[in-house]
């Protein structure tokens, strides 16, 4: 990677930071558009960790602090740009009901209320960091979907229950598919987005730190009940819990400067600095609590590991074919009745935002 392709990250990554300043809204807005949410999201005090000045939450092992919420952000752009546009590969004509899990920064559930204005759209998470001023039909609340008691939401009630970028985030998914399958309608949809991380280690094979470090990571999230794997990934996790019409599609991420279309080498500079800055985030509180690491040692290895990504992803030549693959699984919950086969036109559905040149397509 040159000095013009440093330069020219820096830039986007500058205009990126004040995007999001400004607004999380990608339309217009006025003011009786929307609502402060205070009453739904902070109802209940939040607990927060401290660990080397980085901000956790309850159990999850991933930081929510300002750090975190840019790097997810970015990420959400990347993922709707690969799927060229689209919000959801769920077939939703008209939905009124739509639940996201572990909803993050609120991105995903917030553009998908401005698409389905008539639709009411819950985001849910343990760390209160969705913004406050939000479209009407959006409602942010504190909730685990861990909770031992099941989910409260009421029975057959959802067009959609959406998950995305959860991997290691559940210590049972067959648990929460159950529950999934539960709140939604008879016909609607569960959606779920992950990326495959699995194959990371093999474009490093004579980098033996990297590659121990990420085996000590995996290892490490074994140890605390919740493994990154791709298990949930798999279309027969959703027909387990009775699923029906399963469907996967793989997109790729291009990471680093390998690229040689523009828009798709722009993407993978983007990609890298959320893969660069996701280092420490996935590690530390891993490394720290299950393997009883210093936190100055994990801050000194991530480092030292996220050089060499840098290193191999700015090598025209080295980082070729240098990405790592989005998985989207979509099942539905059988109607009763036998389920036609949609057309190609419906089947597409409507969950699409128009992403156009020089514009990030600010949404999941």
């Amino acid at each position: 990677m040159d000095d013009d392709d440093d330069e020219d990250l820096e830039e986007d990554l500058l205009q990126f930071q004040s995007r999001t300043a400004r607004t999380l809204f990608h339309q217009p807005r006025s003011e009786s558009d929307t609502l402060n949410s205070t009453q739904s999201l902070y109802d209940t005090d939040i607990e927060y960790l401290t660990i080397h000045e980085r901000r956790y939450c309850e159990n999850y092992s991933m930081p929510n602090d300002d750090a975190e919420q840019g790097r997810l952000q970015m990420l959400h752009d990347i993922l709707l740009e690969t799927l060229g546009g689209r919000l959801s590969m769920a077939p939703l004509q008209n939905p009124q009901k739509i639940l996201d899990i572990g909803t993050g920064t609120g991105e995903w559930a917030i553009a998908m209320a401005e698409l389905y204005p008539n639709a009411d759209v819950i985001g849910t998470d343990i760390a209160k960091i969705q913004p406050t001023s939000v479209p009407c039909n959006v409602d942010f609340q504190i909730d685990d979907a861990e909770y031992e008691g099941g989910w409260t939401w009421t029975g057959n009630s959802f067009d959609l229950v959406h998950f995305r970028i959860m991997i290691g985030a559940f210590q049972d998914w067959n648990h929460i598919y159950r529950e999934a399958y539960k709140t939604i309608k008879p016909g609607g949809y569960v959606e779920v987005m992950d990326m495959n991380i699995v194959t990371f280690p093999t474009y490093f094979p004579d980098d033996p730190m990297v590659v121990s470090w990420f085996n000590t990571f995996l290892e490490a999230t074994k140890m605390a009940g919740r493994p990154m794997t791709t298990d949930h990934l798999e279309p027969q996790a959703l027909a387990a819990a009775g699923f029906t019409n399963i469907s996967a599609t793989t997109k790729t991420v291009p990471c680093g400067v390998w690229p040689s279309e523009s828009k798709a080498r722009k993407t993978g500079l983007h990609f890298l600095s959320v893969v660069y800055d996701g280092i420490e985030a996935v590690s530390l509180r891993l490394f720290v609590e299950e393997l009883g690491w210093e936190p100055e040692n994990v801050t000194r290895l991530c480092k030292e590991v996220a050089k060499s990504i840098r290193a191999l992803a700015h090598d025209p030549q080295r980082s070729q074919g240098f990405s790592m693959d989005a998985r989207v699984l979509v099942g539905q919950k059988p109607s009763g009745n036998e389920l036609e086969i949609p057309d190609d036109k419906s089947t597409m559905g409507d969950s699409m935002r128009t992403v156009t040149n020089g514009d990030s397509g600010r949404g999941p």
